[in-house]
C-alpha cells in the first residue's frame, strides 16, 4: 500500500500543495481586509442592507439574522464562493488520482503487480480525506487566530468543517463518476456540471423560493450560519459522503479495469484524425461542451432574477436613495457587475484548453508528433487560438442566456446586440489571460500554475470589489477593471485595444520561447 500511496502522491502532491496554499491564502486575508474597511457597526449595517438584494443573494446567499459582525460578514460573503473553489479542488484531484491514472494504464499495472483493488481504492480515499482535513485545519487555525473577537471557536470549527466536507463530497462524487464513465474527460465534465448546476439551482431558489433551495449542498453551508446562529445540524446532510464512498467502492470492485458502466463512444466506424487541430478539438469536446452548457446556465440564472431585482430596488428606499445619489441607473449597475463576473468565469475553460498542451508534453506525445514532422509552435498556437474561441463563445453564450431569461422584465432596455458588444468588450481579457498562459508554457511547464493564481486573484478582487469598495490600487492589477463596465458605460476602444495587444504580444513571446525550450 505504501508503494502505491507514494506513486499517487508523486503525481499529485504539487497540485495538492498549491491548491491548499491558494485556498488558504484567499480565505485568510479577508478577515484582515474586513477589519480595516468596516470597523464600526454602522458601516457594517449599511453594507448589510446593500447586500440584501436579489442579485447579491443569488451570488453569495441570504444575509444571516442577528448582528452583522466581522466574522458573520466573512462567512456570509465567502462561504458560497469558497465552496465552488473547494469543490473544484476535490474534482480535479479525484479525477487525477482515479480515472486519469486508469486511462494511463497505471492502475491496471499496479493491480497486476499484486496491489489489490481495496488498496487502490483506500489510497484514493485517504488522499481525498487527508487533503481536505489538512485544508480544514489550516483554515480553522487561521480564522481562530484572527485578532477580531467575533471569530469564535464554534464558528471557526463550523466554517472549516463545512467547507472541507463540501470539498470531500465532490471528491467522492467524482470517484463515483470515475467508475461510471469511460474517461477522465467525461468524469471531469460530469462532476463539474453537477457543481455548477447545484450552484445555479441555489442561486435561483434562494431568490424565488428559499424553501426549495435546501436540495443544494451550497444551501446547507449558508444555513450553518457560522459565527451567527451556528446551526451545526446542517453538517448532518454531508453524511451523503458515506453513501458516495460505498457506491464508489461497489462500482469499482465489480467492473473491469479500463472499462466503464456507460460507454460514450458514439462512433461506429474508426476515423482518420488527419491533423493536430482535429485531434486537439476531438480530445477536448467533452470539456468544452460541459463548460459552454454551464456558461449558458450561469447567464440564464442571473437573468432570471432581474425582475426580482427591479422590484427590490423600488421597495428598498435606502438602496434606491444611495444609488440615486451616485447618478447611475441601479439596475444597470447590477447588470454590469453580473456581466463582468460572468466574463471572468468564462476565462476558466479558455485556460484549461490552452494548458492542455502540457498534458501532451508530460506524456511524451509532443516529441512523437515532432518526429512526425509537426511543429510544436503550431501546436501551441492551435491551443491558444482554440482557447480564445472557447473563452469568447462561453461569455457570448452566457450573456445571450442572460438576455433570454430577462426578456420579459420591464425597465431593462438592453438588446441582444448590446449583450454581444459586452461579450466582445470582455473578450480582450480572455486574450490577455490566454497570452499569459502561453508565455508561461513557453518559459517552463511548471510555471503555468501562476496564471491560475492570477485568475483567482482577478475573480477575488472584482468579486469583493463590488462588496467592499476596494481601492483602485487593487483593481488596477486586473485587466477587467480597465474595460468598460457595460451597460453602465459605453464601449471604450482604447483600453480594449491595449489589453488585446498585450495579450497578442504575450502569445507571440510564448510561442518563440516554446520553440527553444526542451519539452518533457
Amino acid at each position: 500500500m505504501n508503494a502505491f500511496i507514494g506513486l499517487t502522491l508523486r503525481d499529485v502532491w504539487l497540485r495538492v500543495l498549491l491548491w491548499i496554499v491558494g485556498i488558504s491564502a484567499l480565505t485568510l486575508i479577508v478577515p484582515f481586509a474586513f477589519e480595516g474597511l468596516y470597523s464600526s457597526e454602522q458601516e457594517r449595517e449599511v453594507l448589510r442592507q446593500t447586500l440584501d438584494n436579489p442579485a447579491l443573494i443569488a451570488m453569495i446567499g441570504p444575509v444571516p439574522e442577528g448582528a452583522y459582525t466581522i466574522a458573520v460578514m466573512f462567512s456570509h460573503e465567502m462561504l458560497v464562493f469558497m465552496a465552488i473553489i473547494h469543490g473544484l479542488f476535490g474534482i480535479m484531484i479525484a479525477n487525477a488520482a482515479s480515472r486519469r491514472m486508469e486511462d494511463q494504464g497505471l492502475v491496471e499495472y499496479v493491480n497486476s503487480a499484486g496491489i489489490t483493488r481495496q488498496t487502490i481504492f483506500m489510497t484514493q480515499l485517504l488522499l481525498g480525506t487527508g487533503m481536505n482535513v489538512l485544508l480544514g485545519i489550516v483554515i480553522f487555525l487561521g480564522t481562530y487566530l484572527s485578532p477580531d473577537d467575533s471569530f469564535t471557536l464554534v464558528g471557526c470549527t463550523l466554517y472549516a468543517a463545512g467547507t472541507s466536507l463540501f470539498g470531500l463530497m465532490f471528491y467522492t462524487l467524482t470517484l463515483v463518476f470515475a467508475q461510471l464513465l469511460p474517461s477522465s474527460e467525461w468524469t471531469f465534465g460530469m462532476a463539474l456540471a453537477i457543481l455548477l448546476l447545484l450552484y445555479l439551482y441555489r442561486a435561483i431558489t434562494d431568490v424565488v423560493s428559499p424553501e426549495m433551495s435546501v436540495v443544494s449542498p451550497y444551501n446547507w453551508l449558508t444555513r450553518l450560519e457560522p459565527f451567527a446562529s451556528n446551526e451545526a445540524v446542517w453538517l448532518l446532510p454531508f453524511l451523503l459522503i458515506v453513501v458516495l464512498i460505498g457506491l464508489a467502492w461497489v462500482l469499482f470492485s465489480r467492473r473491469d479495469l479500463g472499462d466503464a458502466y456507460f460507454s460514450m463512444n458514439l462512433n461506429k466506424k474508426p476515423r482518420t484524425i488527419g491533423s493536430y487541430p482535429r485531434l486537439m478539438i476531438g480530445s477536448m469536446k467533452v470539456l468544452t461542451a460541459s463548460w459552454l452548457i454551464g456558461m449558458m446556465l450561469i447567464g440564464a440564472s442571473y437573468g432570471s432574477i432581474f425582475g426580482d431585482l427591479d422590484a427590490f430596488i423600488n421597495e428598498n428606499a435606502f438602496l434606491a436613495d444611495s444609488m440615486a445619489a451616485s447618478g447611475e441607473d441601479p439596475i444597470g449597475q447590477f447588470i454590469s457587475v453580473l456581466i463582468m463576473i460572468t466574463s471572468v468565469i468564462g476565462v476558466i475553460p479558455a485556460l484549461m484548453v490552452s494548458g492542455r498542451i502540457l498534458r501532451e508534453e508530460k506524456h511524451g506525445r509532443l516529441e512523437w508528433l515532432e518526429s512526425a514532422g509537426m511543429r510544436r509552435t503550431r501546436m501551441l498556437l492551435g491551443h491558444g487560438l482554440y482557447a480564445i474561441i472557447v473563452g469568447f463563445a462561453g461569455i457570448l453564450i452566457a450573456l445571450l442566456g442572460m438576455y433570454g431569461a430577462s426578456m420579459t422584465v420591464e425597465g431593462i432596455d438592453m438588446t441582444a446586440g448590446d449583450y454581444v458588444i459586452a461579450a466582445i468588450n470582455y473578450s480582450a481579457g480572455v486574450v490577455l489571460f490566454v497570452g499569459l498562459s502561453m508565455l508561461l508554457i513557453g518559459l517552463r511547464a511548471r510555471l503555468h500554475f501562476v496564471v491560475w493564481f492570477y485568475l483567482l486573484f482577478t475573480f477575488f478582487i472584482n468579486y469583493l470589489g463590488l462588496i467592499l469598495g476596494l481601492d483602485d490600487a487593487w483593481l488596477l492589477a486586473t485587466p477587467f477593471h480597465h474595460l468598460a463596465a457595460m451597460p453602465s458605460e459605453e464601449m471604450a476602444w482604447t483600453p480594449w485595444l491595449a489589453i488585446l495587444g498585450i495579450g497578442i504580444v504575450l502569445s507571440g513571446a510564448g510561442v518563440m520561447l516554446f520553440r527553444r525550450r526542451d519539452v518533457g
